[in-house]
């Protein structure tokens, strides 16, 4: 069997450190990249639900305001509140009702 110098055991020892050394370096590294591709997700899916949200809530913002600004509304709106009176309408007073007030 053959002996290994001090010399050789010296240089053996200093390759250990230095693989355990890089190692470590590396596993740390992908620790923190796996970390934060955690929290990139988590975010990424945070953001998802506002903007799920946020277009949800425009949709309904948007059917308000065409539903507001269509002629018919318009003109149901005029015909109750303003007094529209339409062709060939008969409008009939009664003095003594109070329902509006």
């Amino acid at each position: 069997m053959q002996k290994i110098s001090g010399k050789a055991v010296n240089r053996l020892k200093l390759y250990l450190v230095f693989w355990i050394f890089l190692s470590i370096v590396f596993s740390t590294v992908i620790y923190m990249q796996v970390r934060k591709e955690t929290a990139l997700s988590a975010e990424i899916e945070s953001l998802t639900a506002q903007v799920k949200s946020a277009s949800a809530k425009s949709q309904v913002l948007q059917t308000n305001i065409d539903l507001k600004t269509s002629a018919k509304s318009i003109e149901d709106y005029a015909h109750k509140h303003l007094g529209l009176v339409y062709p060939n309408e008969i409008i009939i007073y009664d003095d003594n009702y109070q329902g509006d007030k």
